[in-house]
């Protein structure tokens, strides 16, 4: 998703990206893995020895069938497991861990009874000496519920305990009541519901209903249960916890989160330790104290290393903590806090317990998908890099041999190490090596749930990143229309059709679902993203009327931008470099030249410098961006310098060659054409036709502000027709033309020129 205020404008994003990746291998048919009757067998986990101090409570069963109690099937697990796990000296198997083991068993998958069997096999792979079996029926407007416990080891049972709810409403009550009897415990104190944290069963049995959705990633359907809960029970602690991850993930830059987070941890005092763990430690991790949120997620997988949501949220505070802190408190190594293999190993482990748990692997991909990693070192009590002036580093996402090696360097200090990293990863071809990683895990996750649309939409996006995009069609085109409810993830899986199909020149079809995208995210606030990839078409002013509503700052800011966009589409006017010099006026002063330079590289690298001349406002010859140090100094009017920076340019953009363009082909032919030089214009850009752009993401962010890859597709392949006509080469002027004029034969009025004088050549050239 899109967002973009002034503060996350002055958050660089980092420098120069570079390669993408190898082509991906297919099946023997040809279609993308998992090949059909190949998929390799799961992997077992060790079974623990039997501990007669560790329970395991299975669902129990509806007896009669009576649909109004089904709901308790599942909710019998949770409700002994709270009722049981507040006793410190036994430990008992959490509802999560339960239900993964569960998917396991034979019958489950069949929707039959779990047999005694069964049940003792689960325990035992559970390392649980005790077994909780159980029977629900309901007579009437009463509902009996028989607990019954086994001893793991010799198969005998130990004890019967009957418990009986006269009405609903004194069900979860008399779950409290029935996990003393199991455990052979005296008359409860009171039947407090105290453990689960809600004495509302209609709460309850919509916050199991919301669990549900949130685990298979269902984020619309989640929302609504747990705000039903909490409706019913504005002190339910455990769905307000629920409901702040839902926001999180629907809604990261909502303040709800962070109140529910927070009102979770202030109600949840009651609850069992392990509950209390989840909610403090993800209050403090919604109010990015990561360090802190790593620190009590970090102990609960020390004390269960079973324990899936203890994982899964050490990932996600590994993942997103950006503080570059001193490595053993030696300032001259940096180091990032939130390390990304323990983000890796976590949230592996999370889909190794639950191969379902849809959430671990989204951040598998953002990682190893991107480039290089940006944090900052943190002041006083700052949490974020946002601000004046945050100290930022980045580090390229090196590896060594199974791990990554991500080195956080100032760049505005050391520019040189930063490009040195640059030229390490495109080397060893770092890339490529991330996105195969990816791709394993992506195959892995097929083959747990070969009929999940989830997975299959992560493996499409890892083929187009690998430049396969009719392997991420058909993959795109085995999803259902209706498989996911939330919005974000609706317009992620569009932007993925949209990219591939434009890339096998459907451009009809491409045309209709980016008009769709629009109509789905116009009506959230600060989404430009349907915008952004309508400019791609050449649809200039959505993008401009939703970048005066999202850019927060003085109108100089606001105006810059909106002309920005419209120079990366390739539309310049004197109204641009006016405002281009205004923005560099007003914010040198407290950012710095440097500074300066990095946000408005979108204007200084992809206007043509023929239009430009010499109205240069801001350049920066030492920049870690060989893009922007390129321009620089051709803008320095020194041309021997100019020529030993394009040998060195050309010699980078040879490394381009694993993974995304990144517009270094437009920026190096731009180049190239500032010394005449023809032939080395049309190296670059034909290689970005065979080559780069297959890998090239329509949404890769290129820089501050308004820069979009796929923003400067059609301008790129107009240049390539006119150099092709110009070395007299009419085949592949013709192929470049026709691409463009697709691309754009719907462009606004201000393009139609340029889509007129493509269809004259086209003409002239006998196509």
């Amino acid at each position: 998703m899109i967002r973009l205020t002034i503060r996350s404008i002055l958050v660089l994003a980092g420098g120069c990206l570079l390669p993408l990746g190898s082509a991906v291998a297919q099946c023997p048919d040809g279609t993308p893995p998992p090949c059909r009757g190949a998929a390799a067998p799961a992997t077992r986990r060790p079974v623990p020895p039997l501990d007669d101090k560790t329970w395991i409570v299975v669902p129990f069963e509806n007896v009669a069938r009576v649909q109004d109690i089904d709901w308790l099937k599942d909710a019998s697990v949770n409700l002994l497991y709270l009722d049981m796990s507040k006793w410190t000296d036994i430990h008992v198997i959490d509802d999560e861990r339960v239900a993964d083991l569960i998917r396991e068993v034979p019958e489950a998958r069949r929707g039959a009874q779990l047999t005694l069997q069964s049940g003792m096999a689960v325990a035992k792979r559970a390392g649980a000496g005790r077994l909780v079996m159980g029977d629900l029926l309901k007579v009437g407007t009463r509902t009996q519920i028989v607990g019954k416990v086994f001893d793991v080891r010799t198969g005998q049972r130990l004890r019967t305990v009957r418990q009986e709810a006269a009405n609903p409403d004194s069900i979860m009550a008399s779950f409290g009541v029935l996990a003393r009897g199991v455990l052979n415990l005296g008359a409860p104190s009171s039947g407090s519901a105290g453990g689960i944290g809600t004495t509302s069963i209609g709460a309850y049995q919509s916050y199991i209903a919301g669990v549900a959705f949130l685990n298979r990633w269902i984020l619309d359907s989640a929302r609504v249960q747990f705000a039903q809960a909490l409706a019913l029970d504005s002190t339910f602690a455990l769905a307000h916890y629920k409901l702040a991850l839902v926001y999180g993930w629907d809604a990261p830059g909502s303040a709800e989160g962070p109140r529910h987070a927070g009102l979770a941890a202030q109600l949840g005092t009651g609850l069992p330790a392990r509950e209390r763990a989840l909610v403090s430690g993800y209050a403090a991790f919604s109010n990015h104290h990561y360090a802190e949120a790593c620190g009590i997620f970090g102990r609960m997988v020390r004390a269960d290393s079973t324990d899936v949501e203890g994982w899964y949220n050490l990932g996600e505070c590994s993942y997103h903590d950006p503080a570059v802190v001193p490595a053993g408190g030696d300032s001259t190594r940096m180091v990032f806090q939130g390390d990304w293999n323990t983000m890796l190993r976590a949230f592996r482990k999370t889909l190794d317990l639950d191969p379902t748990y849809h959430l671990a692997f989204q951040h598998i991909q953002d990682a190893l998908l991107v480039s290089s990693r940006t944090g900052c070192r943190l002041r006083g009590e700052e949490t974020q890099c946002v601000g004046q002036n945050p100290e930022l580093y980045q580090a390229f996402l090196l590896r060594d041999a199974d791990s990554l090696v991500i080195a956080p360097v100032k760049v505005s200090r050391d520019p040189e190490a930063y490009a040195a990293q640059g030229l390490k990863w495109g080397s060893q071809h770092a890339r490529a090596a991330n996105l195969e990683e990816a791709r394993r895990a992506a195959e892995s996750w097929l083959q747990a749930g070969p009929n999940e649309s989830r997975p299959k939409a992560a493996y499409a996006r890892i083929l187009l990143r690998m430049g396969n995009p009719q392997g991420a069609r058909a993959m795109l085109h085995q999803i259902p229309p209706n498989a996911f409810h939330s919005r974000v993830e609706v317009s992620n899986l569009w932007v993925d059709r949209i990219e591939s199909a434009i890339k096998l020149d459907s451009i009809a079809e491409a045309t209709m679902l980016a008009d769709s995208l629009r109509t789905l995210t116009d009506t959230i606030p600060g989404l430009i993203l349907g915008d952004v990839v309508w400019s791609v078409f050449g649809h200039r002013k959505p993008l401009a009327a939703a970048i005066t509503k999202t850019v927060d700052g003085p109108a100089w800011v606001g105006r810059y931008f909106r002309l920005q966009a419209d120079a990366v589409l390739g539309l310049t006017s004197d109204s641009l470099f006016d405002a281009e010099a205004a923005f560099a006026k007003n914010l040198t002063p407290s950012q710095g030249v440097t500074r300066v330079a990095q946000l408005i590289t979108g204007t200084v690298i992809w206007v043509d410098p023929k239009v430009r001349g010499r109205r240069w406002p801001v350049t920066d010859t030492s920049s870690s961006d060989p893009r922007l140090r390129l321009l620089s100094v051709l803008a320095s009017g020194d041309t021997a310098a100019f020529r030993r920076a394009l040998l060195r340019f050309d010699s980078l953009a040879v490394l381009v060659q694993d993974g995304a363009d990144n517009g270094f082909a437009l920026t190096g032919a731009y180049g190239h054409l500032a010394v005449a030089d023809t032939v080395g214009a049309l190296r670059l850009l034909r290689n970005f036709q065979s080559t780069t752009w297959p890998k090239t993401p329509i949404l890769d962010n290129l820089g501050a502000g308004f820069t979009f890859s796929g923003m400067l597709w059609a301008r790129t392949f107009l240049l390539l027709g006119d150099l092709e006509t110009a070395t007299g080469q009419p085949p592949a002027a013709l192929a470049a033309y026709r691409r463009f004029v697709r691309l754009w034969q719907g462009a606004d009025p201000e393009f139609q020129p340029d889509v007129a004088r493509a269809r004259a050549a086209i003409s002239s050239l006998g196509g």
